[in-house]
């Protein structure tokens, strides 16, 4: 805040409150925020009747607690709160996820002072994780990827999507992780990165795409495989030769990333693999961005796709996830959470090794 001459920086619930330790607690028109100033006490500003329902078991949270009544202005109370114990010295800074109405409310309380959408100075922060926020993500995408070889062992001819994607959702429960999602997808379904609105069941020679991922203690997964039902010998050609060249175009990518490398990079180089393959290097095979960023949300930053030349750091975790997607036909995407280190790059657990449901590992080390 200093280095940006700033006077404090005011968060809403989600997840910027949760990482600078608030409480968890939903959106609603009526704003719970942290104010955070260069002195002073960190203070939470919710509405009074609500108090112990948000704050539950966060009483012992050191936090200087200010509530108002339906009739104050939330919002003078936080800018006022950054100024307790001493003078601000800067604007007040918000979040880009910061919803219009509440921006509305603080700029117009910050009167001269003056709001910023800073973009960097919490993202800073939360794109480095540390040793302990490692360990619950590489545990999470361990026990997706349990999850979803323990489901693939139920698929069978005339299953619709929903029934798979229910299998994968109870997995995953199972294994210890909250909110579990899934997008369960098969055949030419799959075409489409984010599904249809028109279910299918499930055919002998479908290729099967499930993208799941859930939660560990606040912690994200997000995990992607795509299988052959019932085996790969029931799979033609070019399908098994695009689940070859997605599986080549992640292992490029994943000796691409390392510290200092710009993140335009690493999704140029799983393209270079699709292009060298015969298939489109542009948009017209791999339609989306190579990844993004992972931690308390499932999509943060940094962004792996072109045109992003923010350097990688040790600590920055991102999805590598390239497709190929051929509509009418099939649709294939790999996806694994990576974790930059000093030497390059770790997988957050074990990588998919074929088009096989069985191969996928049920146990881990």
């Amino acid at each position: 805040m200093r280095a940006a001459q700033l006077g404090g920086l005011v968060v809403e619930a989600g997840a910027g409150m949760r990482y600078l330790g608030g409480p968890r607690w939903r959106r609603s028109e009526r704003p719970l925020l942290l104010a955070v100033g260069e002195t002073g006490d960190v203070t939470l500003i919710g509405s009074a009747f609500e108090r112990h329902t948000y704050l539950g078991e966060s009483e012992r949270l050191p936090l200087r607690v200010v509530t108002w009544e339906e009739s104050e202005d939330p919002y003078a109370l936080a800018v006022d709160a950054l100024e307790w114990g001493g003078k601000m010295r800067g604007a007040v800074a918000t979040t880009p996820t910061t919803r219009g109405f509440v921006n509305a409310g603080l700029r117009e309380a910050s009167g001269s002072r003056g709001l910023r959408v800073d973009s960097d100075l919490l993202d800073a922060g939360r794109r480095i994780k540390s040793a302990s926020e490692v360990a619950l993500m590489r545990r999470a995408s361990e026990a997706t990827k349990v999850a979803i070889a323990a489901a693939s062992r139920h698929l069978r001819a005339g299953m619709y999507e929903h029934e798979f994607a229910d299998l994968v959702r109870a997995a995953q429960r199972e294994a210890g992780l909250d909110d579990p999602w899934v997008l369960a997808l098969f055949g030419p379904n799959a075409a489409y990165p984010h599904g249809t609105a028109q279910g299918r069941r499930l055919s002998e020679g479908d290729l099967v795409l499930v993208d799941t991922g859930g939660f560990l203690h606040g912690y994200a997964s997000d995990v992607t495989r795509t299988v052959a039902f019932p085996d790969p010998s029931a799979i033609e050609d070019e399908g098994r030769r695009a689940w070859d060249t997605v599986r080549a175009a992640q292992t490029a990518a994943l000796e691409a990333i390392g510290p200092g490398v710009r993140a335009s990079e690493v999704d140029a180089a799983a393209r270079a693999v699709l292009k060298a393959a015969g298939y489109d290097g542009d948009y017209g095979d791999m339609t989306h961005r190579l990844g993004h960023g992972i931690g308390l949300e499932v999509h943060e930053t940094p962004y792996l796709v072109r045109g992003n030349e923010r350097v990688l750091e040790v600590g920055n975790t991102m999805s590598d996830e390239p497709g190929i997607y051929r509509p009418g036909q099939f649709g294939v995407r790999i996806e694994d959470i990576v974790v930059v280190t000093e030497a390059g790059a770790e997988v957050l657990g074990p990588r998919v090794g074929g088009l096989d449901a069985g191969a996928l590992p049920l146990g881990l080390n």
